[in-house]
Order: structure tokens, then sequence, then C-alpha cells
């Protein structure tokens, strides 16, 4: 079997088990009691994710059966995530930094409460400068993406759904 059809296949049982995963989650979470507080019930929020699963594997499995690959992209946000498997390193201690800052993160919400927003857009951004070229636009595109993915789920939990981060 040559690599394309290998591929597609790949690609083609990776969607559809995602379809039978958020249409199990689906079913479930139907099953959850009302809350007593909340206007929208408990279900409400694992019914859109398990929605938006269902969703972007119908999504895929379009892709898929039009012959796009998955994982195939022409752009990044990510400076240099695109490179050839033959250019690319393994960096076995981002991944333990990568770990750490998390932890970091945990810890400074924790202990720091209302320190959400800034401590996020350090994260995105302190990760993002970690996982890409060491240059001044790699940088400020890391810092502006963090800045305002942070900005951005501030407004969405604490304005929209009233559900104000730590």
């Amino acid at each position: 079997m040559d690599d394309t059809r290998r591929a597609r296949r790949i690609d083609l049982i990776f969607a559809s088990v995602t379809i039978g995963v958020g249409a199990l989650f689906f079913h479930e979470s139907r099953k959850l009691p009302p809350a007593r507080f909340d206007p929208l019930g408990s279900a409400s929020f694992p019914l859109a994710i398990s929605g938006l699963l269902v969703l972007m594997g119908v999504v895929a499995l379009a892709m898929a059966l039009v012959g796009r690959r998955l994982g195939d992209a022409e752009t990044s946000l990510v400076v240099g995530v695109n490179q050839p498997a033959s250019t690319a390193r393994r960096r076995p201690l981002l991944a333990v930094f990568s770990f750490a800052a998390v932890a970091a993160y945990v810890l400074a919400l924790q202990a720091l409460p209302g320190t959400y927003v800034w401590a996020t857009a350090l994260l995105i951004a302190v990760l993002g400068i970690a996982m890409s070229a060491r240059d001044a636009r790699a940088a400020a595109i890391a810092v502006a993406i963090g800045v305002g993915a942070s900005v951005f789920l501030g407004q969405l939990f604490g304005t929209l759904l009233r559900l104000p981060m730590p």
C-alpha cells in the first residue's frame, strides 16, 4: 500500500473515532442531573464540547474524503514549526521545561489570586518563545499571541460566562 493511501486511511479512522467519542460523550452528558443554581444546567458545557468534537470530526472526515491530509498545514502561528522532519531536531529538555512552566503557572495561580491574565500571557509567551526560532520576530509573535489569548480568555470566562478566573 502506498503512503498516500495509508495516510488517507489513518485520517479516515481518526475522524471516525473522533466522531464516535464525541457522540458517546454527548450521549453520556445528557444523563447529567439538572443543576440547582446554574440556569444553563450542569450538562451545558459537556454537551457543547462534545457537540464541537463531533462537528470537528465531521469536518476532518470531509477533508479526508476529498484527499486533504489532516496534519498538513501550509502556515503556522509558531515560526519554524513546519520544517521537514529531516531538519527538525529532538528537544527532550523542551518537554521538561514545558512541564515545569505549567507547574509553576498552576502554583502561581494558587499563591497569587487575581493574576490569571498576566500569568496566562506569560506562560503562553514563554512557551511560544521556547518552541520557536530564537529571533525578535518569533518572540514578538509569541508575546502578542500570549497577551491576546489571555485577554480573550479572561473576557470570555469573566464577562460572558460569569466565571471569574483566579
